[in-house]
């Protein structure tokens, strides 16, 4: 099974794609996706619906904005998660995802151009997982840094497009040749039987999410 368990539908608000135009994508291009809007879950209920239809896995997920003493420190992943959690401190948030047993994931944690997890050098041992592979990080140092600093405590991996637009999906993954369903899935990645593989994106991809959260771009299906 491969997963691209970084993806975004238009509810994040500096993406485009349409839950049909995510799971067509990701069908084409023979992968599974987790399902992480900013700090939004509500294009759960009609990407599982059309990822059972045509024969697609989703991972309910999230990526939530997390907070230290009114600063920003990065954002987090959840992963196999049941209900929503709100953007707030760094410790309520872990805790908030554990209560519902989701996998808790460091999202581009090196990438200091972005909403890295600044913290994760002192509070790794709160996450299950590390993105070590992010397409979307400008410079393939930032993915090194990541990989490297996985591989030294042995921390779980995942990959992700993180994909805003449709020629993303699928760029990034994770491969897990004995799952055979989600629950298998959340198995493997926990125990960090994975492999990751994955392409980085075009700097292209940043000028258009900047004009896309200024609305140049109109949400459809591609």
């Amino acid at each position: 099974m491969k997963i691209d368990c970084h993806t975004h539908s238009f509810r994040s608000g500096d993406s485009v794609i349409k839950p049909k135009t995510l799971i067509h994508l990701a069908k084409k291009n023979k992968v599974n996706l987790a399902l992480t809007d900013h700090n939004s879950i509500r294009s759960w209920k009609e990407t599982v619906s059309l990822g059972q239809k045509y024969d697609v896995k989703v991972i309910q997920g999230e990526e939530i904005l997390v907070f230290d003493e009114n600063k920003c420190v990065g954002e987090i992943l959840g992963l196999f998660m049941n209900d929503f959690v709100k953007p707030g401190n760094y410790l309520e948030v872990i805790d908030s995802l554990n209560e519902q047993d989701a996998l808790i994931v460091a999202a581009h944690p090196f990438d200091f151009l972005r909403h890295n997890f600044s913290l994760i050098k002192s509070e790794f041992k709160r996450l299950h997982c590390i993105e070590v592979f992010n397409a979307r990080c400008y410079s393939d140092s930032f993915n090194r840094k990541a990989k490297a600093f996985a591989d030294h405590p042995d921390i779980a991996q995942t990959a992700g497009s993180d994909a805003h637009f449709p020629e993303e999906i699928g760029s990034a993954f994770i491969d897990l040749p004995k799952a055979y369903s989600l629950e298998d899935a959340r198995h493997f990645m926990k125990k960090g039987l994975v492999s990751v593989h994955g392409k980085r994106s075009s700097l292209m991809v940043h000028v258009k999410t900047f004009f896309a959260k200024k609305g140049f771009f109109r949400v459809k299906n591609w």
